[in-house]
C-alpha cells in the first residue's frame, strides 16, 4: 500500500529532543517503505482563514483542522494511505509501532495518567490524534473535518481551548460510536515523562494500566514548563526521557529495573 508520514513543526529554535523525535519517524518510514513528507509553518495554510481567526492564539486548534485539511488533499493526489505523526512522537522500537494494513482509519488510544493533591495515582482513557492513519476507503475524514469546524464555528474564541479540535472532539465522540485506535503508541503526561527521566515508577505503572506494548510515544510537547497531571517537565527532563527511551528501547516500562544511564 502507497504510504505517506506526514509531520509538521517550526524551522527555528527546534529544541534537540524535538529533532531526535523527527528524526526517530522519518527512520522508521524509511525502514518501513513509506515515503515522508515534512512541512514547515506553512501546514496553518491548510487552515480555512476563518479557523486561524476565530481561535485566535490557540494555535492547537488551528494546527488540528490543518492537518486534517492537509491528509485529505494528500490522499486527493493518490496516495493510498496517509498518516500524520506529531513532531513530538518518539519511535523508539519500530518493530513494535506496525500500522495495520487493514484499518481504513485510525487515532490513538491514550490513557492520561496524573497524580493529585495527595500523591494518587489515577488515570484517564481518552482518544487523541497524535497518529492520525486515513485510507482512501474511510469515510470518516469529511466528517472529521466538518464537524470540528462546525464546533469551532459555534463558540467564541475564548470558549476554544487547546483540546477542542482534537482530544476532547474524539473521546466524547468515542462514547456513542467505536472508533479505531492505534494501541502500540502511547502518550505520556508529565508525571511519566519526570519518572521517566529519573528511573521512577510511574511509567510502568502506565504500562500496566495501559496494556499494550509500545514502540513510540508522544510526549507533549505543548506541556513543557507547564504544571499539567500533577507534575512539570522541562526541556531537560524532555531530552534524558528522549535518551532513556532510545537507549533502553522502551524498557523504562518494563517490569524489571531500569538501566541507570550515565549524565
Amino acid at each position: 500500500m502507497q504510504t505517506l508520514i506526514v509531520q509538521s513543526y517550526r524551522t527555528h529554535a527546534v529544541a534537540p529532543w524535538i529533532g531526535t523525535c523527527l528524526k526517530s519517524v522519518q527512520a522508521w518510514a524509511a525502514a518501513s517503505g513509506y515515503a515522508y513528507e515534512f512541512v514547515d509553518d506553512r501546514l496553518f495554510d491548510y487552515a480555512p482563514a476563518w479557523v486561524r481567526q476565530r481561535c485566535a492564539a490557540q494555535l492547537l486548534p488551528v494546527t488540528d483542522v490543518a492537518r486534517m485539511h492537509l491528509l485529505r488533499e494528500r490522499l486527493q493526489q493518490g496516495w493510498q494511505r496517509v498518516v500524520w505523526v506529531d513532531a513530538d512522537v518518539l519511535v523508539f522500537a519500530p518493530e513494535r509501532f506496525v500500522l495495520d494494513r487493514d484499518a481504513p482509519y485510525a487515532l490513538c488510544h491514550e490513557l492520561w495518567l496524573r497524580i493529585d493533591a495527595a500523591g494518587r495515582v489515577d488515570s484517564e482513557e481518552k482518544v487523541n490524534n497524535a497518529v492520525m492513519l486515513v485510507t482512501r476507503e474511510q469515510p470518516m475524514l469529511a466528517f472529521w473535518i466538518y464537524a470540528v469546524e462546525e464546533i469551532l464555528r459555534a463558540h467564541a474564541p475564548h470558549e476554544i481551548g487547546p483540546l477542542t479540535a482534537s482530544t476532547r472532539f474524539f473521546t466524547e465522540l468515542a462514547t456513542i460510536m467505536p472508533l479505531r485506535v492505534l494501541r502500540n503508541v502511547g502518550l505520556l503526561s508529565p508525571p511519566v515523562v519526570r519518572d521517566v527521566a529519573a528511573d521512577g515508577p510511574l511509567p510502568r505503572e502506565w504500562a500496566r494500566r495501559f496494556g499494550h506494548p509500545v514502540g513510540a510515544v508522544n510526549l507533549c510537547a505543548s506541556l513543557q514548563d507547564r504544571v499539567s497531571a500533577g507534575a512539570v517537565v522541562g526541556e531537560r527532563e524532555l531530552q534524558r526521557a528522549v535518551d532513556v527511551l532510545l537507549h533502553s528501547r522502551g524498557g523504562v516500562f518494563d517490569t524489571q529495573p531500569l538501566l541507570h544511564l550515565g549524565t
